[in-house]
């Protein structure tokens, strides 16, 4: 199996390993058992020609392309999703889930299934987006972290932060915005309602 086919699941499990076990061969035997489904000792019993050949693409485990092309439309189990990052097109609820995993930079990593959960909508079955439901975020994450692949993954949650202090940026500009204009939106009937009721503002 090859490391951009395996799940979000899968890849954080076999990342606990490389980063917790500093022997190289117990570290790829680990991986292989996690990856196969066999125990490490089935793995370690095996011929050496046999064990060599199944480790070979286990040296560069920690490799991922970070320039990978990102797919913003893909399918997990049968369902559709699209990556909505844009700042126009998130909503608050989806831009405070996403970005409270990404407060410790330390396990942005570890929470790939919780970023996505927040930034990637379901479409219906003939293509229209859903709207975003928080209540619903920790069964889209467990779909992605038993499901979708890695290599659609990783890709998505570097580009997301990867711009999110840019998205911040750009949010607080928006939300300055519109609340400036809701407030020439109101002025001209607080305007009335202080004229009708005579009551002025000092200077």
């Amino acid at each position: 199996m090859k490391y951009n086919k395996i799940t979000i699941g899968q890849f954080l499990k076999c990342k606990t390993i490389a980063d917790l076990e500093p022997d190289i061969l117990n570290r790829n035997i680990k991986l292989l058992a996690e990856l196969s489904g066999k125990t490490f000792d089935e793995i370690e019993s095996l011929p050496i020609e046999k064990l060599t050949n199944a480790l070979k693409d286990f040296n560069k485990f920690e490799l991922l392309n970070p320039n990978a092309k990102v797919k913003m439309s893909f399918k997990v189990n049968g369902r559709r999703f699209k990556c909505v990052w844009q700042t126009q097109k998130l909503t608050a609820a989806q831009y405070i889930d996403a970005t409270s995993f990404c407060k410790d930079e330390k396990n942005i990593v570890a929470n790939i299934h919780n970023i996505l959960a927040a930034i990637c909508i379901e479409k219906n079955w003939y293509g229209k987006v859903k709207k975003y439901d928080g209540a619903n975020h920790k069964e889209v994450a467990d779909l992605f972290y038993n499901h979708l692949k890695i290599d659609v993954a990783y890709p998505i949650m570097l580009f997301f932060c990867k711009y999110s202090k840019e998205l911040a940026a750009n949010i607080l500009t928006y939300l300055e915005l519109e609340a400036m204009n809701q407030l020439k939106k109101t002025q001209p009937i607080v305007d009335k309602l202080l004229k009708v009721n005579g009551v002025g503002l000092s200077q």
